[in-house]
């Protein structure tokens, strides 16, 4: 799988520079910008180091409609993506009261409001999931979260609207990694 790094500078904003306590689990997120790219997201997240502000995002990981991947933190870093004020009662007894410590984040990038991700998109992300899933020793039936299973949050679109398409999602990544 070819991996574009592109680390964000460490900033309070998008990239704080702090140790993840372990890997738990992976969370997709849709970008929720329609037609942006991945070098786009990216970006968006070195902005916020300049803001006057206090808005917090980023990822680790960007799928773009082409099926481009961008690294903008490393995976023993934390990312601001699931940061909340609450947490679902599944998310708290499986991941704990601070989720962002303690998993991956990946943004989809989508080209219509539906938020569905384009067919390069899916596979990159299957692919890129299988990855991370095998490096961690993570079960993707288990440990695959969407943004909105773990704050409630409608993220990402197309898996809130068909959630038998995340299940799908996730035996595709067990698939790949040969666990079906």
């Amino acid at each position: 799988m070819n991996i574009q790094k592109e680390l964000l500078t460490i900033n309070p904003f998008s990239r704080p520079g702090t140790k993840l306590i372990v890997v738990k689990a992976i969370v997709i997120h849709w970008v929720g910008s329609v037609g942006s790219t991945a070098k786009q997201c990216r970006d968006y997240f070195e902005s916020l180091k300049s803001q006057s502000s206090a808005c917090y995002a980023s990822a680790h990981f960007i799928v773009g409609m082409s099926g481009e991947v961008i690294q903008c933190i490393p995976n023993e870093e934390m990312a601001y993506h699931v940061g909340a004020k609450t947490y679902t009662p599944d998310a708290m007894g499986c991941l704990g009261h601070y989720p962002n410590n303690c998993t991956l984040g990946i943004e989809l990038c989508h080209p219509t409001t539906e938020g569905y991700f384009t067919e390069e998109t899916t596979r990159a992300a299957l692919e890129l999931c299988a990855l991370l899933c095998t490096q961690f020793g993570l079960n993707p039936a288990r440990d695959i979260w969407t943004h909105n299973g773990i704050t409630g949050k409608y993220c990402p679109k197309w898996f809130v609207d068909h959630p038998g398409k995340f299940e799908d999602f996730k035996l595709g990544v067990a698939i790949m990694m040969g666990k079906r």
